[in-house]
């Protein structure tokens, strides 16, 4: 799968304050492309990418969508796990990053940290996928 970027902001799951108005406008910024996207059948995906270093530090999003051309991000260059996230939970992508996290503290995956993302699929499917060694 491969990713074509619409829009993007760089923020820090811990160290910015306006981590959340940062997300919630980007979403809002890309509404349209969104639901475009969706109603072509294709998958929207946030990004996550330019990682200053771990979880911890400084990293970009970018909402992107699935295309068939030469994109930004390509998915065939690494192996994925991939976490469902549950969609009747409404802190259900926050609990997914935060079980992510615990996963990587206990050394249970080996994160590659070159991007991850969130997959939105137009049923209403959301997983989450992390590059693994």
């Amino acid at each position: 799968m491969k990713f074509l970027i619409s829009n993007t902001t760089r923020t820090n799951n811990f160290n910015d304050p306006d981590i959340q108005a940062k997300l919630i406008t980007l979403w809002k910024e890309n509404e349209s492309f969104v639901k475009q996207t969706f109603g072509q059948g294709k998958t929207v995906a946030a990004v996550y990418h330019h990682y200053e270093s771990n979880y911890k530090g400084d990293y970009s999003v970018s909402i992107c969508k699935e295309t068939d051309t030469d994109a930004a991000f390509d998915t065939s260059k690494y192996h994925w796990k991939e976490y469902a996230v549950d969609g009747s939970d409404n802190l259900g992508i926050i609990n997914t990053w935060k079980q992510i996290w615990s996963d990587e503290e206990a050394q249970l995956i080996n994160r590659v940290y070159d991007f991850d993302f969130e997959k939105y699929k137009p049923n209403g499917d959301v997983s989450i996928l992390i590059a693994v060694q």
